[in-house]
């Protein structure tokens, strides 16, 4: 008798201890879905760090990872490598990605802007003005194919002389010591190359032709299509808190993890950040057509058929 109660209070325990470590009836919860997300320092990641950084993601379910990059290409070789999920690009990279056998989906906007400044005492007032000048730009990317566009409407195709320079702090730098004499730069880049002294001369934001998208693997789509619907709902909460707070309640959060100058303090605005959506097709295939052209992909890309 004694033995068959010690057995039975063992089992009782293993039960117990069993319970407790399932979550059924109230144990350990399942882990958080984790989405790893690769960003560049720039205005439109600011919803993702907002979400972050105020547990918008958290309170909607999901972990969210935001990798911070100062170059594509280290972004796409991370990518490549398997360690995003997802990234916030251009439409110009998806078409690569695709051509390069990447199936990466174009699974929303984002919002920003992209603008061209002259360098102190260049004495240049218009993108006409630019015509033989140089201009620093990242290759093969929205910002190249901004350039192309504003020349373009300018009369001046072809004679602007780019010099690449991927990495955007070095851009500012070369424009800030005059071996530029201009840049295409995102926010919050431009606004700082304003504040010290260069000129605004264009400028291309989300009511424009804003080509940058937020885009996740097929793979990640399929795997983790729950933890995706609900970045896109803590996305869209968080651009909301953006869109109805003033600045001064989290633009500690936005300098310093999107990379504004503590000078800019005070001084910052941010474009108004829609509610997730897909672009429009038009502008998509207009995109992929001029990476045609310049030779980025070789065979062209059902439109259709990179959206998730």
């Amino acid at each position: 008798m004694k033995k068959s109660i010690i057995i039975l209070t063992v089992l009782a325990m293993v039960f117990s201890l069993a319970s407790c470590g399932t979550g059924i009836g109230g144990g350990t919860e399942e882990p958080t879905p984790q989405l790893t997300i690769g960003v560049m320092g720039s205005v439109d990641a600011v919803p993702l760090a907002i979400a972050q950084e105020k547990g918008i993601f958290s309170s909607n379910g999901v972990n969210v990872q935001v990798e911070i990059f100062k170059a594509a290409k280290d972004r796409d070789a991370a990518l490549e490598a398997g360690l995003l999920d997802g990234v916030i690009c251009d439409e110009i990279a998806i078409a690569i990605y695709q051509n390069a056998g990447l199936d990466m989906r174009i699974s929303g906007i984002t919002d920003g802007m992209f603008t061209l400044v002259a360098g102190k005492d260049t004495g240049i007032n218009s993108v006409a003005d630019f015509a033989g000048e140089k201009v620093a730009i990242s290759e093969n990317t929205v910002i190249e194919y901004t350039l192309d566009k504003l020349a373009k409407e300018a009369g001046i195709s072809g004679q602007i002389d780019k010099v690449i320079v991927p990495p955007m702090p070095a851009r500012m730098e070369m424009l800030g010591s005059g071996q530029v004499d201009g840049a295409l730069l995102p926010n919050p880049f431009s606004d700082a190359a304003i504040l010290a002294g260069s000129k605004e001369i264009a400028t291309v934001d989300s009511t424009g032709q804003y080509i940058s998208v937020i885009a996740f693997s097929a793979k990640a789509l399929k795997d983790k299509a729950v933890p995706i619907e609900q970045f896109f709902k803590a996305y869209d909460e968080s651009a909301d808190y953006i869109n109805t707070t003033p600045v001064s309640e989290y633009e500690d959060i936005i300098i310093s993890f999107v990379g504004y100058p503590e000078a800019m303090k005070g001084n910052i605005v941010l474009p108004f950040f829609r509610s997730n959506a897909l672009p429009p097709k038009s502008d998509v295939e207009e995109v992929f057509q001029w990476a045609m052209d310049k030779g980025l992909i070789t065979e062209e890309i059902n439109v259709d058929s990179v959206f998730r």
